[in-house]
């Protein structure tokens, strides 16, 4: 699964290019499966996932518009207090290096994390994942919400 990483110069016209995005991805049938957002020092960073990787990044590029894609990866956790954290922290043992993490999701009473790490750990990340109770998440994300 991948994200797309928007940086818009600055963030006065960060909803104008945003609403751009969306509705061109809507008028060519995309779904914005999961989006997040930030702005500080005037800055503005989006996150998007969406339903159709290789159309939206060609979708992106037409418009002109800065993006990285990253891989990510999926884990879901059991919904109990304090599992994320001790979840970062068995991270953190393995000596991965996180990059980004945030809540994609909520489905089948399972928060489904998204998060980034270190090319370099990125198989390390998937193996421990697949080693791990945790629950990796590989398929279309608009599939696992339905």
């Amino acid at each position: 699964m991948q994200q797309f990483v928007i940086h818009l110069e600055n963030d006065k016209d960060a909803l104008k290019l945003l609403a751009k995005i969306g509705k061109t991805l809507g008028d060519n049938q995309i779904d914005i499966v999961s989006m997040a957002g930030t702005s500080a020092f005037g800055i503005c960073t989006a996150v998007l996932f969406t339903d159709n990787e290789e159309a939206t990044h060609q979708i992106l590029r037409d418009l002109n518009i800065s993006v990285s894609k990253q891989n990510v990866i999926v884990a879901a956790l059991p919904d109990i207090p304090g599992t994320f954290g001790n979840f970062a922290q068995l991270l953190f043992d393995q000596g991965i290096r996180v990059y980004s993490f945030y809540l994609l999701r909520y489905s089948n009473e399972h928060p489904h994390y998204a998060y980034t790490v270190d090319e370099a750990d990125f198989e390390k990340a998937q193996a421990f994942l697949d080693a791990s109770a945790f629950l990796q998440i590989t398929d279309n994300p608009k599939k696992s919400c339905q």
